[in-house]
């Protein structure tokens, strides 16, 4: 999926080396918090919420509940170590969180994972460590990837660092937040747990992806037979590849069609995936703005092979050519398609700036959508191979090299390769 990790951390370590009665302390100091003793959480350490913190969690216990059965709605307060001495999930994620901000004093041990050919993957451990590490922790920024039925405790994280002196370091943490991926009816059938046709989950839009109902989907899984469907669709547009080549093609195929449709959608909303359209090569898809970039890649070869101009060659010499092309009323459609691929560095900061990837993936597909439309409108005023005069075929083909650029550098951002063919 062209994903990678520098560390892997073990929550065993953040016990074994103290990191948690380190926080602890820090927030026994500042009065952050505090021991209950009496009501329901009597004996328990909590934390006061603040009033402008949301005290509804969308999962009352995340995975660690504080008080089984606790109205965390009615309460002001959240259970920290309970009372019989054992620290719940957010409070090993605040003493987590110093660490990656640099504020806790402590630091893990480290030792080889495994051997990669790109370097070593690293992860912690609490003894036996090697002395020789990359630095960890101390970040510039954080940005935690969870879904947003974590928010509630991620503001409580936050929350902390303000409590303990530092709301630079809670200026300095994000939650990068996302709605929950489903799976399309269709979907859901070709993995063959559709729910039953008269339950009232049939009547949904989506189809829930539940280990605990028996419906877990593994990434792997469901990348395979992406794979496998992206295969089909290029043996037959090219029989003649050999397997290797092929399925080299089918694998970048793949992955664009996964990565490029978890994030074309906003993250506020539930993605219900679905193969079919996800691997197309027509519409809102990854494969369409390859499709787009392979078809520039493929004018430019045959006019390599019928002229045996290159693409440096070519852009080096317009500013001995005059611009007509471009300034009279023929060049209008081409100097937008130009402007709007010059548009790629401002989409990035908004993206940047809004943590709001969607925005990036429709700024691709608006701008592969462009050129398809501007060479199938247009074939008379836009064709690169049979136009004969030499000034106006050298402007076309520069302002397309620069659209492939671009495009090729927004897939890259989204994680995506550019196939040879498709």
């Amino acid at each position: 999926m062209n994903i990678d990790y520098d560390l892997l951390t073990w929550e065993g370590d953040i016990l074994r080396l103290k990191f948690w009665a380190q926080a602890f302390e820090v927030l026994k100091s500042k009065g952050a918090v505090f021991l209950r003793t009496d009501g329901r959480h009597a004996g328990c350490w909590v934390m006061p919420i603040q009033e402008d913190l949301d005290a509804t969690p969308d999962s009352p216990d995340d995975g660690d509940p504080s008080i089984e059965g606790e109205d965390e709605a009615e309460e002001r307060e959240k259970v920290i170590v309970r009372s019989n001495g054992v620290v719940t999930y957010v409070g090993k994620d605040i003493a987590y969180q110093f660490w990656k901000l640099g504020l806790l004093g402590r630091d893990f041990q480290y030792r080889v994972f495994t051997q990669r050919q790109q370097g070593p993957l690293w992860a912690t451990c609490s003894a036996n460590g090697v002395a020789e590490h990359p630095h960890y922790g101390g970040a510039a920024y954080v940005y935690n990837v969870i879904d947003v039925r974590q928010s509630y405790l991620q503001k409580l994280l936050k929350q902390a660092l303000i409590a303990v002196g530092h709301p630079e370091g809670a200026q300095r943490s994000h939650h990068f937040s996302y709605e929950m991926v489903a799976l399309s009816h269709q979907t859901a059938r070709e993995f063959g747990f559709a729910p039953a046709p008269d339950s009232e989950e049939a009547r949904r839009p989506f189809v829930d992806v539940s280990g605990r109902k028996g419906r877990g989907l593994k990434a792997d899984d469901l990348l395979d037979m992406v794979i496998r469907k992206a295969r089909e669709e290029v043996g037959k547009r090219n029989p003649e590849l050999a397997e290797e080549e092929a399925q080299q093609i089918a694998r970048l195929i793949g992955v664009a069609a996964v990565r490029y449709f978890l994030i074309k959608f906003s993250r506020g909303k539930v993605i219900a995936f679905d193969l079919e359209e996800a691997i197309s090569f027509q519409g809102e898809t990854g494969p369409y703005i390859q499709y787009a970039v392979v078809r520039i890649n493929n004018i430019f070869r045959k006019l390599h092979e019928r002229d045996g101009l290159d693409e440096a060659a070519l852009v080096a010499t317009l500013d001995q050519l005059p611009a007509g092309e471009l300034t009279g009323d023929n060049g209008q459609e081409l100097w937008a398609l130009v402007l709007e691929a010059a548009r790629l560095d401002e989409v990035v900061e908004q993206v940047i700036a809004t943590l709001e990837f969607s925005v990036l993936a429709k700024y691709a597909f608006g701008l592969a959508q462009g050129f398809n439309a501007f060479y199938n409108l247009h074939p008379s005023r836009s064709s690169i191979l049979n136009e004969e005069r030499d000034n106006v075929r050298r402007w076309r083909a520069a302002a397309v090299i620069y659209v492939r650029d671009q495009l090729t550098r927004a897939l890259d951002l989204m994680g995506v390769g550019v196939p040879p063919r498709m």
